[in-house]
């Protein structure tokens, strides 16, 4: 069996705070897997490397390890019924050896029996050397069958962000590069997708149509804290059209600097970020 771990769906249980695009504390904002829709066959599963982007501004930097189960996808996403495979700890960023009863489980477990791929659940846990701040998220991983989908799923990918003032013209940022924020004035935010991220793609419904579909991306924006957007999260407009303002606004009240997120995610389990120092002037 090859070494797999696609996954779709982030859930994650985080400790309480207030404006959930603010990172107080120790918080899995996105997993990336590349490719992130696998394939199998009787002679195996395609390789994937994961990625998980894990943040506690709390803490000073150190070293973050996961814990992870598979199993069938469960009502509380945690793998606590059910045939279960531990495949103990393992770094953020990482190709895993999973068992082959681990698919044969899914199959075993698939209602549907395996229409529209397979589904195993992948649960983990992370802590920054304190178990008792450890937090958990789940994604359920995806499997097609090599051959029944012709155009398997990609990654979207950002290319940089388009910055307006009051709906003039800021600029383009590059990811890493610094994004100044005048104190009180809100920054419009544009997220720019690489040609051909938003992709058509042809799926079976529960009639047995095919039918062909658009990715609708969304976006998810987080901050350590000292600065703040007037919205958590945006679709990707459907004309790719985004209004004078951008898609989310950023500001703040105070000197500071600090690191933005921006995490897209395209509805099939495909998922990427980038980030941006920040700056007030």
């Amino acid at each position: 069996m090859k070494r797999w771990l696609p996954l779709l769906a982030l859930w994650a249980c985080t400790p309480s705070f207030q404006d959930q695009s603010v990172v107080r504390d120790l918080r899995v904002l996105a997993v990336k897997a590349e490719p992130p829709e696998a394939q199998y066959d009787d002679q195996g599963v395609d390789d994937v490397q994961v990625r998980v982007l894990a943040l506690d501004p709390s803490h000073p930097p150190g070293p973050q390890s996961m814990v992870v189960t598979l199993c069938g996808p469960t009502d509380s996403r945690r793998c606590d019924t059910g045939p279960s495979f531990s495949l103990g700890q393992q770094p953020l960023s990482t190709t895993l050896v999973v068992p082959s009863a681990a698919l044969e489980a899914a199959v075993a477990n698939d209602d549907l029996g395996g229409f529209g791929g397979l589904r195993v659940q992948f649960s983990l846990s992370i802590d920054d050397g304190d178990p008792a701040r450890a937090v958990f998220a789940s994604k359920v991983l995806l499997y097609s069958k090599r051959g029944s989908n012709p155009t398997p799923n990609h990654n979207p990918l950002l290319t940089g962000m388009h910055l307006t003032n009051e709906g003039v013209d800021g600029g383009t940022l590059q990811p890493g590069e610094m994004l100044h924020l005048p104190i009180g004035v809100k920054i419009g935010l544009r997220p720019l997708l690489a040609d051909g991220a938003r992709e058509t793609y042809q799926t079976t419904d529960l009639r047995g149509n095919v039918v062909q579909l658009t990715e609708q991306p969304q976006y998810s924006f987080f901050t350590k804290p000292g600065a703040e957007f007037d919205s958590e999260t945006a679709d990707e407009p459907l004309d790719g059209v985004a209004p004078p303002d951008g898609l989310t606004r950023i500001d703040s009240l105070v000197p500071g600097s600090g690191t933005m997120w921006i995490v897209v995610r395209d509805g099939r389990g495909g998922e990427s970020w980038i980030s941006f120092p920040w700056t007030t002037d």
